[in-house]
């Protein structure tokens, strides 16, 4: 996974920079050697950027490696925050700062015309005889941020608590269940909702949604034992991932 694809849009800028200097240069040649140190300065001043950018990315993703091995090794923590469970329910993990979204329509389009009939009556007037039709088309459904709050994963359920929303998805009753590549992104569809929601978050170094719910579902299917394995496989891709950005590849 790269953390930076390109530059984009800053190409772009030096591109017209460079442009513009070029037809100044024209009349004034020493004009082209002081947009050459300017462009070189524009592109260093980039490159450390996004590096220290890189560098707090990675230190982060350092830490959420650390916090899974210690997963892996002394079980799942505890916190303070005041969860009322269920028999033989377990808290798993809890992730902050997550957004809740559902697919919504965001209203329809109305297409059509004068549907009747149009003839002289005298000159200059014209009498109509019918009326309008048409049709209306829903507009395709979005992804719709409804809340943000606080999601909390056990072998049992996923519940998000928001400051207005309180949803809460029975892991025997999930249907489908998808996640984006980095986990970010976490789809749930349960049998007894009508839409499918969204879970999304990226607070490094917490894990992800969608690390979080691959720990819950294991100990719902093979116990605690199992879900500590897979926190230690979660942390060793990490830390792969860790490994393959400082070469470069």
């Amino acid at each position: 996974m790269r953390i930076f694809s390109g530059w984009g849009c800053f190409m772009v800028i030096i591109i017209t920079f460079t442009i513009a200097g070029f037809e100044a240069g024209k009349e004034n040649p020493a004009i082209w050697a002081v947009m050459a140190a300017i462009i070189v300065l524009m592109v260093l001043a980039l490159f450390l950027i996004r590096k220290r950018e890189q560098q707090s990315y990675l230190a982060k993703m350092e830490q959420m490696a650390a916090d899974l091995e210690t997963m892996a090794v002394a079980g799942f923590p505890s916190d303070d925050v005041v969860f009322v469970t269920e028999k033989d329910e377990e808290i798993v993990i809890r992730v902050s700062g997550v957004g809740l979204k559902e697919y919504r329509s965001k209203g329809s389009n109305y297409g059509g015309g004068y549907g009747g009939l149009s003839f002289r009556v005298t000159k200059g007037v014209r009498a109509n005889v019918g009326g309008m039709k048409g049709s209306s088309t829903r507009k395709p459904e979005e992804s719709t941020l409804i809340d943000v709050g606080q999601v909390t994963f056990t072998n049992k359920r996923i519940v998000f608590t928001g400051d207005n929303v309180v949803a809460e998805f029975e892991l025997d009753k999930i249907v489908n269940m998808e996640t984006s590549p980095n986990g970010i992104q976490l789809e749930v569809s349960v049998s007894n909702r009508p839409k499918t929601a969204v879970l999304e978050a990226a607070n490094y170094p917490e894990p992800t949604p969608g690390m979080a719910a691959d720990l819950a579902l294991t100990w719902q299917k093979g116990g605690k034992k199992a879900a500590q394995d897979q926190a230690r496989v979660l942390a060793e891709r990490i830390r792969a991932m860790i490994a393959e950005e400082r070469a470069g590849k």
